[in-house]
């Protein structure tokens, strides 16, 4: 008996240390304040951390360690540590840890959820009419930026309220969306009524509500219409009730289906309920329309890179003719010249040979010469010495 008490009273210490991956879920609005508080019962020489979504370091204890310096510490003591987190986006919500360090390591872990509560919704009215001639109302009901998408009902009257075909389009970031609810409406009274509810998590049990009246439409319609007759849109009749008669939640007109209009009327929650599944037959034509688009544009994109290089080849083509005339040209230009410097040369060196013979021809002529007159003297002074000494 003793040592079962014994054995209880030593669990309750060791309790936290023993205590791995425990998990808690806040959910905070966007643009509120979040706390994250971790605690113990281990006072003798423990440590408590808490760690972003990112695996960094917020707090050790009283010293902060991520330089961010919207987290405020907001309490600290050897059994607790709170820190507070102001103005929250949806960049912050995550998984955040709590580390305590004792004898052992327990983990505290906290999936923070960031809802982004919906704008004020608008609301849209126009009339169109059918293929037989038909009008009717069509009301658009549209809501912004909100996470997760908003929950959009049409109350009829004072007591009925019905969904419709809803759309949600996300933003890039893939975390807000943009929500539009489409009601149409075939035939009214000119006192009837349609309010546009949008349910959210983040507005804790309130609700949007946009009305809507019928009375403005008609009073429009007369004031635009120059014509003494009414439409039958803005002619009612007193006796019907104040409250819209029929409405149908497709956008198809009776004409194409009246089959499917008929089984919608019967069972208005089949049809709530294969709302998404026609939102996702809608994005799969949508995906295989986009593919198309994108393989498309590629065999276009194909064709001119082709065209661009048959481009190029064929300048290639002719650069290189180009190029080998040129180089044809300039081998007979080169060889041209080559033939006239050598033929010029031949023609210097003829000139210059038949100059030294003309040159050796007179010096021949004139050394003769010479010779000859030197004869000419030397018999004439011999013919002196012989003349006779009687004669002189």
């Amino acid at each position: 008996m003793w040592w079962r008490v014994l054995s209880l009273l030593s669990w309750v210490p060791l309790r936290d240390a023993f205590l791995t991956n425990r998990t808690e879920t806040i959910t905070v609005e966007e643009g509120h304040t979040l706390t994250l508080k971790c605690t113990t019962s281990l006072e003798k020489n423990a440590s408590l951390q808490w760690l972003a979504p990112t695996g960094f370091t917020i707090f050790l204890n009283e010293h902060p360690a991520l330089k961010n310096s919207r987290y405020q510490l907001l309490h600290h003591s050897a059994t607790e540590l709170s820190i507070g987190l102001p103005s929250v986006t949806l960049q912050d919500e995550g998984v955040y840890k709590c580390l305590r360090y004792s004898d052992s390591v327990s983990t505290k872990e906290v999936k923070v959820t960031v809802l982004a509560t919906p704008f004020k919704p608008t609301l849209e009215a126009s009339v169109s009419r059918t293929l037989n001639g038909e009008e009717h109302v069509v009301l658009q009901c549209a809501t912004k930026r909100s996470k997760p998408p908003p929950q959009i009902t049409w109350l009829l009257g004072t007591n009925m309220e019905i969904y419709s075909e809803t759309h949600h389009k996300f933003e890039a970031d893939g975390k807000k969306c943009n929500t539009t609810s489409t009601l149409m409406v075939h035939s009214f009274s000119k006192n009837s009524t349609v309010d546009c509810i949008i349910r959210h998590q983040g507005l804790q049990g309130r609700k949007l509500v946009v009305p809507f009246h019928f009375k403005d439409l008609v009073t429009d319609r007369e004031t635009a219409s120059d014509a003494p007759e009414k439409s039958p849109l803005s002619s009612p009749d007193p006796q019907q009730p104040t409250s819209i008669v029929s409405v149908t939640e497709n956008s198809r007109t009776p004409e194409f289906n009246k089959e499917e209009k008929e089984q919608t009327t019967q069972d208005s929650d089949l049809t709530s309920e294969a709302n998404p599944q026609y939102i996702g037959l809608a994005r799969k034509k949508s995906g295989i329309l986009l593919l198309t688009l994108v393989s498309f544009l590629i065999f276009i994109l194909f064709i001119i890179v082709q065209l661009f290089i048959m481009k190029l080849r064929k300048a290639h083509v002719v650069w290189k003719k180009e190029n080998e005339i040129s180089e044809h040209t300039l081998e007979s230009y080169r060889s041209r010249s080559n033939n006239e410097e050598t033929s010029s040369q031949e023609q210097n060196g003829q000139t210059s040979h038949s100059k030294r013979c003309m040159n050796y021809i007179v010096k021949l002529y004139s050394g003769s010469k010479t010779k000859k007159e030197k004869v000419q003297q030397s018999q004439l002074q011999e013919k002196c010495t012989h003349i006779p000494e009687s004669i002189v």
